[in-house]
């Protein structure tokens, strides 16, 4: 029989108090790659290539996390404490220009935690927060700051178009992990930090939870199934690509819409400017005709796609012009979440 902690207090309280209640809910993410390993015998494997943060949100195995921690992988593996309990996860939607992903566990723990999702509309600079994730791969770490502003972003480029800064700490293994209030209620998802030693320097920044009900939940769009990375000019330039730029796919997962719908990943792992690309997969150079460098504008057409449209990408294959269009199945169905406590 499986116990089910569906944790909120109406009173507040302190990080140190609120840890044990909610940590239950928080899980680590290790992505990974299938590879073909030649010896005596063809066998496939699976090799780890990452690891991210997520949050239990519904009591059927929803768990929130950041795409970019998942958009890639071949395997994803949800893990509790201590490595006390693993389960296999699938991305059931995932939005891209809000860095989000919603992945279905197959399997849960006997005892588990379900976290509800705050109103962050009601946020306010100097509000209280916390994280927990695994930073570096040290699972469950607590770290705590503020508030520190809450933007619009309107800087060009797929990313969040709202985001809660904070100095709350977020390291590379943060990353899709929760940020609480002092409620004990997800107020964020971790997405990224600016910092021009790696490390963080309190400039973070989190996408808010009305976000995360917004894009995974009341307007959910299916997983479509590929990975992509933005290649800028002077990168399409080193490569001798006839184009200003564009979107690489590096992976298309088999039997998803983007695979049904003829896109082509890569097959060869290259180093550029020491991050590790997938080349020899098609370059997205238009968004249903949108030129792929105007980034803020693919952003604006994606955000406003619905379940059964269709989207046309221009592509780059092999050094010639294609089209390749991708239908967004339709049917797709996820939880009604309730609404937050004002």
């Amino acid at each position: 029989m499986l116990s089910l902690a569906l944790f909120s207090l109406l009173t507040t309280a302190t990080p140190e108090e609120l840890f044990p209640k909610v940590d239950d809910a928080v899980v680590t993410i290790r992505v990974g790659e299938r590879i073909v390993r030649e010896d005596e015998t063809t066998s496939l494997v699976a090799v780890t290539i990452g690891t991210g943060s997520g949050v239990l949100v519904h009591k059927d195995g929803y768990v929130v996390t950041a795409a970019h921690v998942v958009e890639s992988a071949d395997v994803i593996e949800v893990r509790w404490r201590d490595d006390a309990f693993k389960a296999i996860a699938t991305v059931v939607s995932l939005s891209r220009t809000e860095d989000l992903a919603l992945l279905k566990v197959a399997e849960l723990p006997k005892k588990f935690t379900v976290v509800p999702l705050a109103d962050s509309d009601a946020l306010k600079p100097g509000q209280r927060l916390f994280a927990i994730g695994a930073p570096y791969g040290l699972e469950h770490s607590l770290t705590s700051g503020v508030v520190s502003a809450l933007r619009t972003n309107d800087r060009p480029g797929l990313v969040p178009r709202h985001l809660l800064q904070t100095d709350v700490a977020i390291n590379q293994g943060n990353s899709g992990g929760p940020l609480f209030n002092d409620k004990g209620e997800v107020v964020g998802i971790a997405s990224f930090m600016l910092s021009k030693s790696g490390g963080s320097v309190g400039l973070n920044f989190a996408v808010p939870s009305n976000t995360v009900r917004s894009r995974l939940f009341d307007d959910a769009l299916p997983y479509l199934g590929v990975g992509l990375r933005f290649i800028p000019k002077d990168v399409a330039e080193l490569f001798n690509w006839p184009v200003e730029g564009g979107f690489l796919v590096e992976t298309v997962k088999e039997d998803s819409a983007a695979a049904k719908g003829g896109l082509r990943g890569g097959k060869t792992e290259a180093d550029v400017g020491g991050n590790k690309v997938r080349l020899g997969g098609d370059l997205i150079v238009s968004v249903n005709g949108v030129p792929a460098t105007d980034t803020a504008k693919v952003a604006r057409t994606l955000r406003a796609l619905k379940q059964g449209e269709t989207l046309r990408y221009d592509v780059l294959r092999a050094g010639k012009s294609s089209v390749v269009e991708v239908s967004i199945p339709e049917g797709l169905t996820v939880p009604v979440l309730g609404k937050p406590k004002r």
